[in-house]
Order: structure tokens, then sequence, then C-alpha cells
């Protein structure tokens, strides 16, 4: 699924036991996970992989798309996709 945010917009992932990506099409996104002290900027052309339990919390610098996906061959039988929600727009 592609998701557009305004610059400023925030969405909230939770993997729900599923392992899921975020693709940035364009612009640049800034991403946390909980419990990983780090931070990561995906720029356009990059992905970056999630576990079955992560939390992440993505933020657009400047508009951006996102690709959403659940990694095939990673799934689990009778286990619900991921979940995303817009925390917050500018």
């Amino acid at each position: 699924m592609e998701i557009v945010l305004e610059n400023g917009a925030v969405l909230g992932i939770d993997g729900r036991e599923q392992a899921f990506a975020l693709s940035c099409l364009a612009g640049c996104l800034w991403v946390t996970r909980a419990g990983d002290g780090r931070d990561y900027f995906l720029k356009e052309g990059k992905v970056m992989e999630f576990g079955r339990d992560d939390a992440v919390v993505v933020e657009a610098w400047g508009e951006a798309r996102v690709l959403f996906l659940t990694l095939a061959g990673k799934e689990r039988e009778g286990i619900v996709s991921p979940a995303w929600h817009l925390v917050s727009t500018p």
C-alpha cells in the first residue's frame, strides 16, 4: 500500500506479529523503532525491514511517499497484517 505524507505528518505502525518493510518512494522519512535508541533516515529508493513485533513511528521530512509492505514468506497463518495509522498531520 502506498501512503502519501505531507511535511511533518506522523505515521504509527504496529507489526502485530507480521514482519513488514517500508520503502521510501519520494522525499525523506525519519524512522524510529521502539526499543532501539537509534534514529534512521530513509531517502528515496531506500528500504527498511522490521520484525513481527516492531512498533515504528515515521515522520515525513518534506512531502514523502512510502510503500508499506508485509514481507512475503514471513507471514504466520491466521495473523492479522500490520496496522498503520496517521498519528498527526502538520
